[in-house]
């Protein structure tokens, strides 16, 4: 019988495109997943059959941003890059990049004892939003800003280590 809890502090990232994003992650939200079953008609009223494909909801994260502002610009130019702003030569510098359109981003779910205990692998991942960051001369406690990035991608997988 399984006596622990899954904790909500227990877990790590990955993100290779991205790696000043990694450390300074402080909230994930693991999307839902949804299939919608096939409606049939029949004689006498609506008859339903397994579902032929699941969407995924959009995988979000928040993130201390750093002094430097170097984790929020690695995000930003990333999405200046994939949405090419101003010219189409900022999507192709991108696309031929090292770095590419997509990333996977993989989350590791710690056990009691701080091992890997479980992975979710997401695949083709690209940012489609960004937050902004707020600045407060009015907070008496330092309160270090926080920003949210949004992710679509393709699908994923759960790995159990």
């Amino acid at each position: 019988m399984i006596t622990n809890y899954l904790s909500p502090l227990e877990f790590q990232i990955a993100i290779k495109r991205i790696p000043n994003v990694e450390f300074f992650t402080q909230k994930i939200s693991l999307p839902a997943v949804n299939v919608t079953p096939v409606e049939r008609s029949g004689p006498m009223n609506k008859v339903f059959q397994t579902p032929d494909k699941m969407t995924y909801d959009e995988l979000s994260l928040s993130f201390i941003v750093d002094e430097k502002m170097t984790n929020y610009l690695e995000i930003f130019n990333w999405l200046k890059g994939i949405s090419a702003p101003e010219s189409f030569d900022q999507y192709r510098r991108t696309n031929e990049s090292d770095d590419g359109l997509y990333s996977d981003i993989s989350v590791m779910i710690l056990n009691s004892n701080k091992n890997a205990n479980i992975e979710f692998t997401f695949y083709n991942c690209f940012p489609t939003s960004l937050s902004g960051v707020e600045l407060d001369t009015t907070n008496t406690d330092v309160i270090y800003p926080e920003s949210s990035v949004t992710f679509r991608y393709d699908y994923y997988e759960i790995g159990i280590k």
